[in-house]
């Protein structure tokens, strides 16, 4: 698909090594995975844990020491895994997700209700749906694509679009937070377009 808001596969990469080479300095943990040579195999990944928000009654729990425990309380950690790629269907960066209740023996995954009660705001982003990821072949929950043609369309002057699209859609994905940091991208040209070209 070419036209407004459209975002090459040469453009996803060279916008990922730039986030990524920021990443490294700030210590945020990103890593570039799979085949950069070969459009649509490679992503971003970060893993990481959380703590969000147990609507369940942990007094009905009393045999999961774990959820009933006074250290937590209210809350119980989620062990998120994020990966960012990029479609050729839409020719936009995808969001996939996925996040497991480390509270529980079987490491049991969020579904996509349990996404969405995770936040106390109001997402405008609600196309979350469980998706086989394209490259790994296991279930994720995803971020579906097509609203991302219009968010890249509204930021025609951003350095780099794969920051600006994702402080767009991070806020809908497990309580991904983007450093401030990275948003010195979207702005202005650094110094790291010159580790690119080295």
């Amino acid at each position: 698909m070419d036209g407004p808001g459209t975002f090459t596969w040469e453009e996803f990469v060279a916008n990922a090594k730039e986030f990524l080479a920021l990443s490294d300095e700030l210590r945020d943990r990103w890593e570039f995975c799979g085949n950069q040579n070969i459009p649509g195999q490679a992503y971003l990944v970060k893993k990481s844990m959380c703590f969000v928000r147990c609507d369940e009654d942990v007094s009905r729990k009393k045999d999961d020491n774990f959820l009933s425990s006074p250290h937590f309380g209210s809350e119980v950690p989620i062990v998120t895994e994020h990966h960012i790629l990029w479609s050729m269907s839409y020719s936009v960066p995808v969001l996939y997700f996925n996040g497991w209740k480390s509270g529980y023996p079987d490491m049991k995954p969020v579904n996509v209700d349990e996404a969405r009660m995770a936040h106390s705001l109001q997402l405008n982003y609600m196309e979350l749906s469980q998706a086989i990821h394209p490259i790994i072949g296991t279930p994720f929950l995803q971020l579906h694509p097509c609203q991302s043609q219009e968010l890249i369309r509204n930021m025609p002057n951003s350095k780099n679009k794969l920051v600006s699209w994702l402080s767009c859609v991070a806020s809908a994905a497990l309580n991904l937070n983007v450093n401030s940091e990275y948003y010195k991208l979207t702005a202005e040209r650094t110094g790291y377009l010159g580790l690119l070209r080295q």
